[in-house]
């Protein structure tokens, strides 16, 4: 049986070094599975990065294109 119970975003973050993976910054830091729940992944802490909001969003497409706003 998958494991869908998240551990502490706080530990996961202190493992992790508490920076963003990307930027190394240590602000506005949030979880990301690197295999989604719905593709097979875990909420095993092995299977999570640390990423900051604004990398979370890119990585994700949620900041629309230059072109989008015109």
């Amino acid at each position: 049986m998958t494991n869908r119970k998240r551990p502490s975003k706080r530990a996961i973050i202190k493992a992790a070094g508490g920076k963003c993976a990307e930027c190394g910054t240590t602000n506005n830091l949030t979880l990301h599975h690197i295999l989604p729940l719905s593709d097979g992944g875990t909420n095993d802490k092995e299977n999570f990065v640390i990423l900051c909001d604004e990398h979370q969003k890119k990585l994700h497409g949620i900041y629309k294109k230059k072109s989008d706003y015109c």
